[in-house]
């Protein structure tokens, strides 16, 4: 089981800046989310990106996907 302390996220190139989630405020003006607590609950409305920040994760630390196709 993975357990995360944070997730740093790299500056993001000007060419995909406008595409989305880039172009989410919450995206452009973040550069880390730690995870302080022992479990985090992620909160929203539909659409909001929930799903999208957990997959981006998963993709990053090369875990189950489900939502990319190889």
């Amino acid at each position: 089981m993975i357990h995360l302390r944070s997730v740093t996220i790299p500056p993001i190139p000007e060419r995909v800046a406008e595409t989305f989630p880039f172009s989410l405020t919450a995206v452009q003006t973040l550069s880390e989310l730690p995870f302080t607590a022992p479990v985090t609950f992620l909160v929203g409305e539909n659409g909001s990106g929930k799903s999208t920040l957990l997959e981006a994760i998963a993709y990053a630390a090369a875990s189950i996907v489900v939502g990319v196709m190889s």
